[in-house]
């Protein structure tokens, strides 16, 4: 099996990408394997990493492997099942080896997961770089005898006994769990050796990890498992030296974006070194603009503070996932106080900072009422950002134990990965997850009305396209949790062009899930069901895609919508006619203001030239005294002025990046949506008439004003 010069290996980090590179980042995990196992082999190996379908098929078909190794998430499971089926074809005696946080945690489930992948022979569980390099010592130590590489276990590696995997008494050989390795650095880094250069090919995304290791220990979550408690760094100069290298390259590919591997950056001193070495990257190189992580759940001022220099490149998360306390109870949760987080939010929003938080349905012990509760919390709590997310059934976490789903009544259904699935070697192949629809406290039903309400929570309310809407509805008492509602319960009321869309997510939203595996692969399998993925008509992320279309199709039709539901709202309570007519005056500047900062904002055919408009108020100076008093205050002293609402060089060249990487259809759009920290920070950017700065709306910072060429 093994040649006689080197061992020949192949490892896979699989995106699908028949519509887009889905998992779209340079694959950092196959890169640490290899570099450790380029550490202790050395010359007896050669070594290739793929992350594109195609070319590992093709590979394997010239110059099959001896050893595979390929990740497994559920956005990639099935495919590098597949992939390892080809191997096997090609070269029998192939040893195929997966790994990856899709897999299950007792034996019995584990077992079950193998026997449905019958090519892969190995699994190697939690940190894969010394599981991987055992495998290899194994295969060298038994070279001429393939049968004893799986007579006894193998340390951080499980396997079913190649001779058993057929019958029903199989025999499960697990090894003796590795330690988690303490000094990183013991793992040299694939980006400074070069292993990962060919990945910068202006398509994906750098990917950064400084630390492992999490001290939460939610539920929902694989690392809340006590394997990870503990954290775990890279040294800062090797960070440093991994941004400078990084910088260097994404900056001449003109590539915008980073993300970051942390679960919880911000919460430790070192992570401020890290936010320095980002921001001199930036002055050198241009990169990154735009940077996508998780925050510190807990130490949110330390957080604040440590990212700041970032500024908008960067979000900060309020990652709650419940405001009730029953429910936090249940996942193993502790929050931060209500009270707490407004005033974080409000410091941020000060800064001109934005804030994401973060909520899940179905939850155990959600309800419908204390999900809304608590979703009105969090939007009247300042956040910037409300992101509500369907709680997938992992592998790995209480969600897929019998007995824990049991005790909340969970059903799940199945649906595709959004674009994950595709044709290769003449085989359609789909990755699918599972997903909470209903609980013992919450119905299908309700799924589906909260889901509806999520949609507009995106659209309306995340990134603050309307924003000066919902402020000025605040001055009157009304919420934005409220206001959210009033535009809910009145949509019937909205354009055909808005109900359009909220009728096709709802509709999309129920037809997206099946109530088994096999049924999702047997319906999408047929030629006019496939056609409808390949076309991007179905099978995408629904609540990304109605909000890009939202923005980019009817963003005009919900400002009118909008605009009219606040001015109702706000009459209801005001009986002097007089002041409702000043009130309709204010309410149409603020429509005219959000039509213009939003305006080309995700449509690559727009006039991305300076626009100009006139205003009767200074919108910019209410939106910096934080909008707390009547526009009729900050009208200016002559009888209009203007404003120009401009794109600033970065945000041309972002925008350049982000359409050329993934494209402009719909499904393009919504996965550009989340590719950037926040979608605010592509708003134009304003300045006064005569002025010389061009400023951010939510933030006084501003740079000299420079006439840039907007050739695109």
């Amino acid at each position: 099996m093994v040649k006689k010069n080197k061992l020949n290996i192949y490892l896979g980090d699989i995106t699908h990408d028949t519509i887009i590179s889905v998992s779209d980042t340079i694959p950092i995990n196959i890169g640490y394997v290899g570099s450790y196992m380029k550490k202790i082999f050395g010359e007896k190996i050669e070594l290739t990493l793929f992350k594109y379908p195609n070319d590992i098929i093709n590979a394997i078909k010239k110059n099959p492997p001896d050893l595979l190794g390929l990740s497994n998430y559920s956005w990639n499971s099935h495919i590098s099942e597949f992939i390892a089926s080809i191997a096997k074809k090609c070269n029998p005696n192939v040893i195929t080896t997966q790994g990856g946080t899709n897999f299950p945690y007792d034996e019995e489930t584990q077992i079950e997961f193998l026997s449905k992948r019958p090519a892969t022979d190995i699994y190697t569980y939690l940190e894969g770089e010394k599981s991987c390099s055992n495998i290899v010592q194994r295969i060298f130590e038994y070279d001429k005898n393939r049968k004893k590489i799986f007579e006894k276990p193998i340390e951080g590696c499980m396997f079913i006994r190649p001779e058993t995997k057929n019958i029903a008494q199989k025999v499960f050989v697990k090894g003796k769990t590795l330690e988690r390795i303490k000094d990183l650095d013991e793992v040299p880094s694939p980006y400074l050796t070069g292993l990962l250069d060919k990945f910068f090919d202006g398509n994906l995304t750098p990917f950064l990890e400084t630390n492992r290791g999490c001290s939460f220990t939610c539920t929902f979550c694989h690392t809340g498992d006590d394997y990870f408690h503990k954290l775990n760094k890279f040294s800062e100069d090797r960070v440093r030296d991994e941004i400078e290298y990084i910088g260097k390259r994404a900056g001449k590919l003109n590539v915008t974006n980073l993300h970051l591997a942390d679960v919880n950056f911000g919460m430790y001193p070192t992570d401020k070194k890290t936010c320095e070495f980002l921001v001199e990257s930036k002055k050198k190189y241009g990169w990154p603009l735009q940077i996508m992580g998780t925050t510190g759940k807990n130490s949110k001022e330390r957080v604040m503070e440590i990212t700041r220099i970032l500024g908008d490149m960067f979000a900060i998360n309020m990652a709650t996932q419940s405001m009730d306390e029953q429910v936090l109870r249940n996942i193993e949760r502790a929050n931060i106080k209500l009270d707490h987080m407004i005033e974080i939010n409000n410091k941020l929003r000060k800064d001109g900072r934005s804030t994401h938080g973060e909520l899940i349905i179905p939850l155990p012990g959600e309800t419908k009422e204390s999900f809304i509760k608590g979703l009105n919390m969090m939007l009247n709590s300042n956040v910037s950002s409300v992101c509500i997310y369907t709680l997938i059934l992992l592998f790995g976490t209480d969600f897929k134990n019998p007995e824990y789903r049991n005790k909340f009544k969970y059903k799940g259904k199945f649906r595709i990965v959004p674009l994950n699935f595709g044709e290769y070697d003449g085989h359609r192949i789909f990755d699918y997850e599972e997903v909470g629809v209903e609980t013992k406290d919450l119905s299908f039903d309700d799924y589906f009305d909260l889901r509806t309400q999520a949609l507009l929570v995106e659209s309306l309310h995340n990134d603050r396209p309307f924003n000066e809407f919902f402020k000025y509805a605040q001055l009157f008492g009304i919420q934005a949790g409220t206001m959210i509602k009033i535009l809910y319960d009145n949509i019937s009321f909205a354009s055909k062009n808005i109900q359009k869309i909220i009728r096709d997510f709802i509709s999309e939203t129920k037809s997206e899930l099946w109530d088994s595996e096999k049924d999702l692969v047997n319906h999408y399998k047929k030629d006019e069901n496939y056609l409808k993925l390949k076309k991007g008509e179905v099978g995408g992320n629904l609540i990304y895609k109605y909000k890009s279309k939202s923005l980019l199709e009817t963003p005009l039709d919900w400002i009118n919508f909008i605009e009219k539901q606040v001015f109702e709202a706000i009459q209801k309570k005001q009986k002097n006619i007089d002041s409702v007519k000043l009130i309709r005056s204010e309410i149409s500047e603020i429509a005219n203001f959000c039509r213009l900062k939003i305006k080309g904002l995700l449509n690559v055919n727009a006039n991305i030239e300076p626009i100009k408009g006139e205003f009767q108020f200074d919108l910019i100076k209410w939106i910096d005294d934080g909008a707390k008093a009547r526009l009729s205050n900050y009208k200016f002293p002559n009888e209009k002025e203007k404003f120009y609402f401009e794109f600033s060089s970065d945000q041309i060249k972002m925008r350049d990046d982000v359409f050329k990487r993934y494209g402009t259809d719909i499904n393009a759009l919504s996965k550009i949506v989340t590719r950037i920290s926040s979608l605010e920070s592509q708003f134009r950017k304003i300045r006064y008439d005569n002025g010389t700065y061009l400023r951010d709306i939510y933030t006084k910072v501003g740079e000299k004003f420079t006439r840039y060429a907007l050739s695109g």
